[in-house]
């Protein structure tokens, strides 16, 4: 508990101090760096309400320095406020029904202040007060920033055997505070996150960030920076066992590669013939690729069974719903699906589903497919938006909004496989980047008229 004291002084002076100083868009960057490296299992609990994490802390803190400031970003363009606010508040307004209506009204409403109100309180203050171009770019370099130092922690837990997490308490985690080892697969790194799958997600949204932050104009030592922190993910990734992200990390890069027209796609190749030294180099590598491959094509292994597994999580959720109308409409209450004891026949025998491994599944139990339909047109509208711009701006300016879009199908993707969404991280970094993506939007727009 003393570091979490510790941490979270430290935090809110820092954020404090660069906000009465440089203003709070100069604080923004620090925002999004504690908002992605503080673990979950940084939190204090409060008896009856809920857990007070660094995370809700630090964006609690920055809120009131944006009002108390009286800062307003009138530079940034009306798109950047209202793009997205008429599908976020119907999305809040089901979310407090599906709540009301819950079978675990406690767990609902402490998943609302998690899940809702502080990812919209996120996008509301980042496109509220970003009036810089240069501030998204410090926003996005903080983030690369704070995977970069995950990967520091990741090779510590593959090579030296110890987690950064085991600094915390062990009652805060849900997996335990040690290194991670799987049947069938070994040691798998998380860094600061809750499981493997989540860091790799997370690593699978930054290097295109940090790719892109490399055709921009930056100092040397920023650009050396980079390039440590892509070679240090790449490693984690690896490490992290994952295949999903391993999945969406090469469809993105190969897009990239595809559209991107200036030296970005020099850096691309590099990254595809380190890659190929690598394996010819280390061919325990490429060995464990392989051996990942086949083991996901058997049905008799783990990981093979593992997408058998979510099959049997759609039909069991369908089947929940359809126990009343008014549960398909609303769904159980956010945060609910562990209590309600769903069970599948699966390979002969009964399964017991404690968790959901994935995040629409989940969104769909918990506030019915009127909720489901809702997120959906809220994330795909964020998406369509960045793909429009991207084709309606000039080039090269619009070389981020196909980051940011390719960034967000990506995380829409592992959305199917994790519960991604509203576990650890990754959902802040979401909302981080569809904020970026609006506030770029506003930007430029102003600067065109």
């Amino acid at each position: 508990m003393p570091l979490i004291y510790l941490l979270d002084f430290a935090a809110i002076g820092l954020l404090v101090g660069v906000a009465f100083y440089k203003g709070v868009e100069q604080a923004l960057p620090f925002l999004a760096f504690f908002m992605v490296l503080i673990p979950n299992e940084s939190k204090i609990p409060l008896p009856g309400l809920f857990d007070l994490t660094t995370q809700r802390l630090v964006l609690v803190t920055v809120t009131a320095l944006y009002f108390l400031l009286g800062e307003r970003n009138a530079q940034a363009g009306r798109t950047a406020r209202t793009s997205l606010k008429y599908l976020i508040a119907a999305h809040i307004g089901w979310s407090l029904i599906s709540t009301a209506n819950s079978v675990v009204f406690d767990i609902s409403f402490k998943r609302l202040l998690s899940q809702v109100l502080e990812y919209y309180l996120l996008y509301y203050i980042l496109t509220r007060a970003v009036s810089q171009v240069r501030t998204i770019h410090k926003i996005l370099f903080a983030i690369v920033a704070a995977i970069g130092v995950c990967g520091i922690f990741a090779y510590l837990e593959a090579y030296h055997s110890w987690s950064v997490l085991s600094l915390f308490p062990e009652e805060f985690s849900g997996f335990g505070t040690e290194p991670m080892v799987e049947f069938g697969r070994g040691l798998r790194v998380r860094a600061t996150f809750p499981h493997p799958i989540l860091f790799g997600g997370a690593i699978a949204i930054t290097i295109p960030l940090a790719l892109y932050l490399q055709t921009i104009f930056l100092s040397r030592l920023q650009r050396i920076l980079l390039w440590l922190a892509i070679l240090l993910m790449f490693l984690s990734l690896y490490k992290t066992g994952s295949r999903g992200p391993w999945i969406a990390l090469t469809l993105s890069l190969g897009v990239l590669f595809l559209v991107w027209q200036n030296r970005a796609r020099a850096y691309l190749a590099l990254l595809g013939i380190l890659a190929f030294s690598v394996l010819v180099m280390r061919p325990g590598v490429s060995a464990t690729i392989q051996d990942t491959y086949a083991a996901t094509l058997d049905d008799t292994t783990p990981m093979g069974a593992s997408y058998e597994y979510r099959f049997a999580l759609l039909d069991v959720a369908k089947q929940a719903l359809a126990r009343s109308p008014a549960r398909e409409t609303w769904g159980y209450g956010m945060g609910s699906f562990r209590s309600l004891g769903l069970e599948a026949r699966f390979r002969r025998g009964t399964y017991p589903f404690l968790s959901c491994d994935s995040a629409w599944i989940e969104l769909m139990v918990e506030t019915g497919y009127v909720g489901l339909l809702l997120i959906a047109a809220l994330l795909l509208r964020a998406a369509q938006i960045t793909l429009v711009n991207f084709l309606r701006l000039p080039k090269p300016d619009a070389y981020l909004l196909l980051v940011l879009f390719i960034d967000m199908v990506a995380f829409y993707f592992a959305m199917m496989s994790v519960s991604t969404y509203s576990w650890g991280q990754n959902g802040h970094m979401l909302w981080m980047l569809i904020a970026m993506s609006m506030a770029y939007i506003g930007l430029k727009r102003r600067n065109m008229e």
